[in-house]
């Protein structure tokens, strides 16, 4: 684990600083406590279409066009998002162009322009990605899915639509992004080749303008379950093949099994070596693509989800082999060899998973802002391997 600084400014913004002298590059990430958690049904999709527009629309110091062409000639990126449950944004630069671009930086975070022409762009993308949203099996299955598991009216299958989107104003934007962008929802990683001390100085000049404002309080609703089983359908008629979804509710990160879960996963759907690609792919042919697995979610339950695309004269034969496979792995002890080669294969992709100070960062940041200790990751790794 590299050595992070950390320190707070007094409107609430919280800093790690790693520094990193192998590339002259500075990368620095915002986490925003915010998120589409907080938007009325009625205006979905304005948390993520404000995360758009935010940079898209540029600032009044900065407008969109003057501040793509000052990015593109110092080979530099900005960013700003808003899902589901976080916000942030980012800032990639040379190290030599820190003190021209971050205050651009800040100034994107802290006055967009939200003009109506890039609202009015953002609104048409979206209704071109909803009037295409059926033509993907898969993507209608998910989506069907979700609302089985959690409920038609739960904002944990909410969809954004033709008239949420012409729900959002240039105001609600405004608003929305005023009660997130505040000092006191606010994390920034630093990543890079810097001195410690003088970049302290340089982020206290740059984000100690920023208003302290409220901390927003994220609450997920409970999931009311009962585990039915229920098979439903959806007519697709220009296709000749099915996409199947089975399944039922997940649970929690918080869960002691955690670990254990996550062995069971790989083995049952999670590759090429997992026992659903093996016998229902490879042994039967009845599959062009299988696999799934528990999953597990930090605020909220998870799903339980397994998923196969095959021709549709063999559905409910791939649907019997897997649910065989689900009861072998219920009703058969896993085989020491198995075991073994999902232990290598976890321990295989730490390779590529946390190979950079900035991924070590950015997941120690994610561990905070979830309420997960900063140890997460090794008790993970401990727990797979008990």
């Amino acid at each position: 684990m590299p050595e992070v600084v950390e320190f707070n400014l007094d409107n609430g913004i919280k800093f790690l600083l790693v520094e990193d002298k192998e590339l002259p590059l500075i990368n620095i990430r915002v986490t925003v406590k915010t998120g589409g958690l907080l938007v009325p049904e009625s205006k979905t999709g304005l948390a993520g279409m404000t995360g758009t527009v935010m940079r898209e629309g540029g600032s009044e110091n900065y407008p969109a066009d003057e501040l793509n062409k000052l990015l593109e000639d110092n080979a530099a990126n900005i960013s700003t998002f808003i899902g589901f449950g976080s916000g942030g944004a980012t800032l990639n630069i040379l190290k030599e162009d820190l003190e021209e671009l971050l205050p651009v930086f800040v100034d994107i975070l802290q006055n967009p322009a939200f003009p109506e022409d890039k609202i009015e762009l953002a609104k048409t993308q979206t209704k071109s990605g909803i009037s295409r949203r059926n033509d993907s099996q898969q993507q209608v299955a998910g989506r069907e899915f979700q609302d089985l598991i959690y409920g038609e009216n739960s904002v944990y299958a909410r969809e954004t639509e033709y008239a949420t989107v012409d729900n959002i104003t240039r105001e609600d934007m405004i608003e929305f992004h005023k009660n997130a962008f505040v000092g006191s929802n606010i994390t920034v990683g630093i990543v890079g080749d810097f001195n410690t001390a003088e970049m302290r100085q340089k982020l206290r000049e740059a984000f100690g303008s920023l208003p302290t404002g409220s901390p927003t309080n994220l609450l997920y609703p409970e999931v009311d379950y009962n585990f039915p089983t229920t098979i439903n359908l959806v007519d697709k008629p220009d296709v000749n093949q099915s996409y199947v979804t089975m399944g039922h509710i997940g649970g929690l990160r918080e869960n002691p099994d955690y670990p254990a879960i996550q062995v069971m996963n790989q083995i049952l759907g999670g590759g090429f070596s997992s026992r659903l690609f093996q016998e229902v792919r490879t042994n039967l042919g009845l599959a062009y693509s299988v696999g799934g697995g528990y999953g597990s979610n930090i605020n909220y339950p998870g799903t339980f989800r397994l998923t196969t695309m095959t021709k549709s004269e063999t559905t409910a034969e791939a649907i019997d082999a897997i649910l065989k496979e689900v009861e072998r792995l219920q009703n058969e002890p896993i085989t020491q060899e198995e075991l073994q080669q999902t232990k290598d294969q976890f321990l295989n992709s730490l390779v590529f998973r946390y190979d950079s100070k900035s991924q070590i960062l950015n997941q120690r940041i994610s561990n905070e802002y979830n309420g997960l200790s900063a140890d997460a990751f090794d008790e993970l790794v401990e727990g797979r391997h008990q």
